[in-house]
């Protein structure tokens, strides 16, 4: 008589397996089936220090990429220039003061994008957002790092 190769180990192994890749398939699906377009959110982002000839390359309407590798962006909404300032300390008054800064300019670029909305993160495409995050604004003749400081939905 010969003995079965196939035990009831075996069998738990399997349907563990089969189980794992079912809650698996339905953990990963709704990234892949997901069809909308996404919520419009506004992201401002402020360019500290930049060059006065940035201020006036972004335009209103350009199409913008908020990712140095992706392709993720959208179009500029608003664009707000205004002489750079800093902090100094005035040793003959004994008080901080605000100076500015001599040819630089902080920009607050408003970008409207199509991103997912979701409890941890608002996504554009594969490029996540964060307030207070690094965030890169590319466009046709100029780049910048700065930071997202609003998102508005």
């Amino acid at each position: 008589m010969k003995k079965s190769k196939f035990t009831a180990v075996d069998a738990v192994i399997i349907l563990v397996a089969v189980l794992v890749l079912v809650v698996g398939a339905m953990k990963l699906a709704p990234r892949f089936m997901n069809k909308t377009t996404g919520d419009a959110v506004d992201c401002k982002v402020l360019i500290s220090s930049a060059e006065p000839q940035l201020g006036e390359a972004i335009k209103v309407g350009d199409e913008v990429t908020l990712s140095l590798t992706e392709k993720d962006g959208g179009v500029v909404k608003d664009v707000v220039v205004r002489p750079a300032e800093k902090i100094a300390f005035d040793s003959i008054k004994g008080e901080y003061v605000k100076q500015e800064i001599d040819n630089k300019c902080d920009i607050e670029v408003t970008v409207s994008v199509q991103a997912n909305i979701s409890d941890t993160a608002v996504t554009v495409g594969s490029t996540v957002l964060k307030v207070g995050a690094e965030t890169p604004v590319r466009g046709k003749g100029y780049a910048a790092m700065g930071y997202a400081i609003e998102l508005n939905d």
